[in-house]
């Protein structure tokens, strides 16, 4: 056991050693293996702490609550407190405490100047309210006060407590009158209590107040009715199967116009408009492992380079082929488990960035930075993993030199297995993945994973297909590098085939990185494409007309008598469950329309072979007729003529798909109705916003600034140029792609790295060859051309060869977008991505050259030439 010990230890001591001997190779293989794992991280960090901050908001808002109960039909409508008496006569409940929600403005708070939006569409502005029963609500709620009282018992007194900053912000002082404009009115309030921003104070961001029940119903105008009901379960049904029964026995109780669920569901519907975005953010990371591991692979290739000679007297001195491999393995062990560290923490630094900026895309405070324990032992096992996997052929390269073979001078790499026949096994993976994309028909559950794997497949296929094409490319582009960097840059140029395997490995890093841009690039273009269409007519007309409290429709009527005013058309969201089949149901956004006019201020985008819009429109105003939208159709089957299940007031109502349409509000998740079915099915009667189309000849601004004046602060509302606002929605397509240009970048970094790694490799193997170039009379300009040459030659293949693979895998993962989340995208040639991933490929390819052309250059000649 002891020599054993001794044999790790020596082992151990002696990759320490050869580590230090080369510290500039050690710290470019640990970044590499950084940023791998790095990006791994972050993006995990990113995703669990955007999810558990969502769910947190609900959970925490509902405080010791065990479930919640809510109306099947989530119009907003709530349901009647009469429910109550039936809620408190199942057995396990320790206490049910009502409560009403709802949105009002400060009185003297002027309206936004402009629509607050997120990837999911617009966000609600203003406070949300609470109606509570001050007297058993902190059964289920804690409200931290921190400054003047609670709310009292008297269920009438029409008192409020808000969040201490958002009281803060706005100058609100304790002991004074507040007012609140809500949709009845304006109604005056004794702000009595000041609360913290934890539990149901984290609500909207802290613009959160909570009022008595009694006196809510009355100033929102909704006598007797609820909206939720916190259940907290008796202690013996608190946990597992025993409040599993509970929430059973409720939903029994209650029937189908209950929905009993548990609190963070309330977050759900969120949480899967989130699946694309972090999808997609989880694809990249695999992508900066895959380019990572070219870089490991050419690092220790380069260590084997440097120290053939001193393998080789190893070798003799009695050293097995196990013990080289080991003691290489063990290097690679080593750097892997200091990048990864290392790795965490630049991980954790990054994910605050990609934090920052998911919040502005969700318009949605992420509270806690969490890190989640399997994302951090995913990152960590993948960063040494990948290190030793992609170390160990240079490892097995190692322990199969011979003394002999030690002892020669190298010129051009025997071609191995990989060179002659890897492009057979690659055109194969290519046509694997392009079936299981676009062709192969999977369960759901597994359409991501396998999506990933496909994809993964895809660029392994891309890179086998590189070592038997760089002869020919070559060939191709080596006059247009003589051209450039003269007689050096032809002999520069011929290099490159003396190792086709690196060479092939480097110009592969280049072709992801370019493919990449490529790919984001071509996806931007598409959605920005598609979703310019659909705003042109989803914020159609030239003004739109919001606020943050419901709008009558009254307002329609006068603005409609203004001079300069052609049409004016009603829109109202409002969610809606769908019942699927199997009796489960999901949230969707029913957005209700006046089909006569709203057919004079825009239009719907109808997809392809739906027929004549104008009977369309009309099967629309009959009513019992529904729009899906392309998501809702391709996630669910659902065709044009098929019928949609919805609850409504009036029970289950089956609506006939009358078009499939093109809609990304709400991530697509979407249906169109009429305002005829609205009020008959929904008993809904308000305006969420206006579509204003301009007379010819009438100015918009003097348009906007008369309905401004006139209901502007009356009406409490906002008027908007829709140019205005449609630049606003497309720059917020623009921040959503470039976190994935983010990742595109660090593909880059990572490629670059691998240039440098190449050639210096490949300066070192010809040093005794520079030294006898430079015997001959060539300068250290002519060097350092001939190296830049080089480079820029796998720049050039690189690029190109990105290029074809980048838009041939644009066209694929465009595809599979379309097939997986039902988008109908067309592909848009991505010119702009086109000149920055060959502008690119180049310039870094210069770059990262510099310093191995210096050193080539730097070489004394008499030192060169006794190199070997």
């Amino acid at each position: 056991m002891q020599p054993r010990l001794t044999s790790i230890v020596h082992t151990f001591q002696t990759a320490l050693r050869n580590l230090r001997a080369r510290p500039s190779r050690t710290l470019l293989t640990t970044f590499g293996i950084v940023l791998g794992v790095a990006v791994i991280l972050a993006i995990s960090i990113t995703n669990f702490s955007t999810l558990d901050s969502i769910t947190a908001v609900f959970t925490e808002a509902s405080g010791k609550a065990h479930l919640v109960i809510t109306s099947a039909n989530v119009s907003g409508e709530g349901f009647d407190e009469n429910v109550m008496r039936r809620v408190n006569q199942v057995a396990g409940i320790k206490a049910a405490v009502p409560s009403l929600q709802a949105q009002a403005l400060l009185a003297d708070e002027a309206a936004p100047n402009s629509l607050d939006l997120s990837i999911f569409g617009a966000v609600a502005s203003g406070m949300t309210i609470y109606g509570i029963d001050p007297t058993i609500d902190h059964q289920a709620r804690d409200y931290k006060i921190v400054a003047g009282n609670f709310l009292g018992a008297d269920s009438n007194a029409r008192d409020i407590i808000i969040v201490k900053d958002y009281a803060e912000k706005k100058k609100l002082s304790l002991g004074t009158d507040i007012q609140l404009v809500t949709s009845s009115g304006v109604e005056k309030l004794r702000l009595v209590g000041l609360m913290s921003k934890e539990g149901p104070g984290q609500l909207n961001n802290g613009a959160f107040g909570a009022i008595p029940l009694k006196t809510a119903q009355k100033i929102f105008s909704r006598p007797n009715t609820l909206d939720l009901i916190d259940i907290v379960a008796a202690t013996r049904y608190a946990t597992g199967d025993g409040l599993d029964t509970l929430k059973a026995n409720l939903q029994t109780k209650l029937g189908d116009e209950y929905s009993v669920i548990y609190p963070a569901a309330r977050g759900k519907r969120v949480t899967q408009m989130l699946d694309g975005y972090q999808m997609g953010l989880n694809f990249f990371s695999v992508l900066a492992i895959f380019v990572g591991a070219f870089l490991i692979y050419n690092a220790f290739s380069m260590t084997i380079v440097e120290r053939t000679r001193e393998i080789g007297m190893l070798r003799t001195l009695g050293m097995t082929r196990g013990q080289i491999m080991q003691q290489i393995l063990v290097e690679a062990t080593i750097l892997g488990v200091v990048g990864s560290v290392l790795g965490v923490i630049v991980g954790i630094a990054l994910s605050q960035g990609l934090i920052r900026g998911t919040e502005l895309l969700l318009a949605q405070q992420v509270k806690q930075l969490t890190v989640p324990p399997e994302g951090l032992a995913l990152s960590l096992g993948v960063g040494i993993l990948v290190t030793i996997l992609a170390a160990s052929i240079p490892a097995w390269q190692a322990s199969r030199i011979s003394p002999l073979e030690a002892l020669r001078i190298r010129g051009s790499s025997r071609e191995g297995w990989i060179v002659q026949n890897g492009w057979r096994i690659g055109l194969a993976l290519v046509i694997v993945s392009y079936f299981s994309l676009n062709v192969v028909k999977l369960p759901p559950q597994l359409e991501y994973s396998v999506s990933n794997m496909s994809v993964m497949t895809l660029l392994l296929g891309g890179t086998l297909l590189v070592p038997i094409t760089v002869d020919i490319a070559e060939r191709a582009a080596r006059p247009w590098i003589r051209r450039i960097y003269g007689d050096e840059g032809q002999l520069g140029s011929r290099n490159t085939q003396r190792s086709k395997f690196r060479t092939a490995l480097t110009v592969a890093a280049l072709m992801i990185g370019v493919a990449m841009i490529l790919s984001v690039r071509a996806i931007s273009g598409a959605f920005e494409q598609d979703i310019r269409s659909w705003i042109e007519v989803y914020i159609g007309g030239d003004l739109y007309v919001h606020s943050s409290l419901p709008m009558r429709t009254d307002l329609g009527k006068r603005i409609e008598v203004l001079d300069g005013i052609a049409a004016v058309a009603p829109i109202r969201y409002f969610d809606v469950r769908r019942v699927k089949p199997d009796g489960t149901s999901d949230s969707l956004v029913f957005t209700a329309v006046e089909p006569a006019s709203y057919q004079q201020v825009t239009s719907f985008v109808f997809t392809a072979n739906q027929g004549e819009p104008q009977k369309l429109l009309d099967q629309l105003a009959n009513g019992d007729v529904v729009f899906v939208s392309s998501v809702i159709s391709e996630k669910y089957g659902i065709k044009q003529g098929d019928k949609i299940l919805l609850e409504t007031r009036r029970g289950k109502q089956a609506f006939e798909v009358g078009a499939v349409v093109v809609d990304f509000n709400n991530q697509g998740l979407v249906i169109e109705g009429s305002w005829k079915d609205m009020r008959r099915y929904f008993a809904l009667n308000d305006v969420s916003a206006y579509l204003i189309k301009v007379k010819p000849g009438f100015s918009q601004a003097q348009v906007q600034k008369q309905i401004d004046d006139l209901f502007g602060k009356r009406r409490h509302i906002t008027v908007e140029s829709n140019n205005a606002l449609k630049s606003r929605a497309l720059s917020l397509t623009a921040q959503t792609s470039g976190l994935f240009d983010v990742m595109a970048v660090i593909a880059m970094i990572v490629a670059a790295l691998g240039i440098i790694n190449t050639m210096t490799m490949s300066v070192m193997e010809r040093t005794r060859e520079i030294g006898m170039l430079r015997s001959l009379g060539m300068t250290r300009w002519q060097i350092r051309k001939m190296i830049l040459a080089e480079a820029g030659m796998m720049g050039i293949i690189g690029g190109v060869f990105g290029l074809v693979f980048g838009l041939f895998q644009s066209r694929i993962v465009i595809l599979s977008i379309n097939t997986m989340a039902g988008y109908d995208l067309d592909y848009v040639m991505p010119t702009q991505g086109i000149v920055i991933g060959l502008v690119v490929a180049l310039v870094v390819s210069q770059l990262a050259a510099i310093l191995p052309a210096r050193r080539a250059a730097g070489l004394r000649i008499i030192e060169a030439i006794q190199f070997e």
